[in-house]
C-alpha cells in the first residue's frame, strides 16, 4: 500500500486541479456546490493517506519477531472487521445503533481471537521444528560422547591410558558433557509439550540405568550399584522419552551424595495406583542439620514426574542413609 500512497502524493496537485475544473464546470452549468462539499477533496486525500499509513504500514526492519507479528495481526484484524461489518450492513441496512456497536465489538473480538490463535499455532509449530532439530543434534552428540567414553575405557583396560589425574579429568568432563546433553533433551521434551504417553515397562528402564552406573561415575567413588529383584510385570503410564532420563537423574543424584565405597540399591515396587522407583544409598554425605546438598540432577526429573501425573521425593534417614523416590501412574495388571 505504500505504492498507493506514493501515487496519491504524486498525483495530488493534478487531482486537485481536475476537481477544481469540475467545480467550475458545474457552477457554469448552474449546479454550483456548497462550500463544504467543494472543499472536501483536500481533507479527504489527507484522511486516505492517514488511513493507508495506519492500516497498511510495513513493519520497520529490526522489529522483534513478537512485535512484528502482533502488528500484522492487528492490521489484519482491523481489515477483517471492517469487511464483515460493511457486508452485514449491506445485507441488513436497518440495524439500529446499539446493534451496530454490538456487531462491531463481536467482530473485533472474533477476528482477534482467530488471528492470535493462528499466530500462537504458527509459533508452536516453529518451536516443535526447532525442538526436533535440537533433539536430533543432541542425540548425535550423546552417541559421540558415549562412543568416546567406551573407547577411553577400552584403552584404559589395554594400558594405553594410564590412571593419571589428566585422564580422570577427561573422563569426568565427558561424563558431565553427556549429562548436560541428556538434561537438554529432557528439558526440550518438557518445554515443547505434547507428551506422548504409553505403557512403559520399568524392568528394562531400571536395567539400563544399572548398566550405565559406571558411565555415571560409580567407579570413580568405588560405589557398588545393586539392582533389586525385578518386578517384570510392573508398568507405568508415561512418556518413554522421559522415564529413562528421570530414573538416571535419580541415580546421578545418589552418586553425587554417596560416600566413597557406599552401596546404592535400585528397585521398583507397586504402591496403590502408583509404581515407585527407589534409589537408596546406605552411606550418604549430608549437610549440617541432616540435610542433603543441592542436587541439580533432580530438577528435571521432578519436572518430568509432575508433567506425567507423578511425583519425586527425597528421604533422609537419621543415620547415613538416604533415598530418592520417583512415583508414576501405574498400569493395573489385567
Amino acid at each position: 500500500m505504500n505504492r498507493v500512497r506514493d501515487v496519491l502524493t504524486r498525483q495530488r496537485i493534478e487531482l486537485l486541479d481536475r476537481w477544481d475544473r469540475q467545480l467550475r464546470a458545474a457552477a457554469s452549468a448552474g449546479f454550483a456546490l456548497d462550500a463544504g462539499t467543494a472543499e472536501v477533496l483536500p481533507p479527504l486525500l489527507d484522511a486516505i493517506d492517514r488511513a493507508l499509513e495506519r492500516r497498511f504500514r510495513t513493519v520497520p526492519p529490526g522489529t522483534p519477531a513478537i512485535q512484528a507479528e502482533a502488528r500484522r495481526a492487528a492490521m489484519q484484524s482491523s481489515l477483517l472487521g471492517d469487511f464483515l461489518y460493511d457486508a452485514v450492513l449491506e445485507t441488513i441496512p436497518q440495524l439500529d445503533e446499539a446493534a451496530r456497536r454490538g456487531l462491531a465489538g463481536a467482530l473485533a473480538h472474533a477476528s482477534v481471537e482467530v488471528l492470535v490463535g493462528g499466530a500462537l499455532e504458527g509459533e508452536s509449530q516453529r518451536r516443535r521444528r526447532e525442538a526436533t532439530r535440537l533433539a536430533n543434534l543432541a542425540h548425535d552428540l550423546r552417541n559421540c560422547v558415549t562412543a568416546a567414553r567406551l573407547a577411553m575405557d577400552l584403552m584404559k583396560r589395554q594400558g594405553a591410558i594410564p590412571n593419571t589425574r589428566a585422564g580422570r579429568l577427561l573422563e569426568s568432563s565427558l561424563r558431565k558433557l553427556r549429562d548436560g546433553i541428556e538434561d537438554t533433551l529432557l528439558d526440550e521434551a518438557l518445554s515443547a509439550g505434547g507428551l506422548r504417553t504409553s505403557s512403559v515397562r520399568l524392568a528394562p528402564v531400571l536395567a539400563h540405568a544399572h548398566s550405565a552406573a559406571s558411565e555415571l561415575g560409580a567407579d570413580d567413588k568405588s560405589v557398588t550399584v545393586l539392582l533389586q529383584p525385578r518386578r517384570t510385570g510392573l508398568s507405568v503410564r508415561a512418556d518413554p522419552r522421559l522415564v529413562g532420563p528421570a530414573v538416571r537423574g535419580l541415580l546421578r543424584a545418589a552418586l553425587q551424595v554417596a560416600r566413597q565405597g557406599a552401596t546404592i540399591r535400585v528397585g521398583a515396587v507397586a504402591a496403590r495406583d502408583k509404581a515407585r522407583v527407589a534409589v537408596a544409598v546406605n552411606g550418604c554425605r549430608k549437610l549440617p542439620g541432616n540435610r542433603l546438598p543441592d542436587l541439580p540432577a533432580l530438577a528435571l526429573a521432578r519436572r518430568a514426574a509432575r508433567a506425567q501425573g507423578g511425583s519425586l521425593s527425597a528421604r533422609v534417614g537419621p543415620d547415613e542413609a538416604c533415598e530418592f523416590r520417583l512415583a508414576l501412574p501405574r498400569i493395573q495388571p489385567h
